[in-house]
């Protein structure tokens, strides 16, 4: 198994991939729905409904930490 693997794909900051999540704070789904606690069905649904703020990178879902706990907020004070 890998653990603290870094990749470098910019001179400045280090990719980190530590057990599922990486130090650039990028989440996967599967990372982002445990971070939620929710299904990765979940996640699915609120990316096809344009409910959570996300990137594709090269075809596959990424998550800013800081955009999700921003988005988070958000959703607590509508609520």
């Amino acid at each position: 198994m890998l653990r603290n693997v870094k990749i470098f794909l910019d001179k400045n900051q280090p990719f980190i991939y530590n057990q599922g999540m990486v130090s650039s704070n990028l989440m996967t789904i599967e990372d982002l729905a445990d971070y939620l606690k929710v299904t990765r069905r979940t996640i699915y649904d609120w990316l096809k409904h344009n409910k959570i703020p996300a990137l594709k990178l090269v075809g596959q879902w990424r998550f800013k930490k800081d955009k999700i706990d921003d988005w988070l907020e958000g959703q607590s004070k509508h609520n």
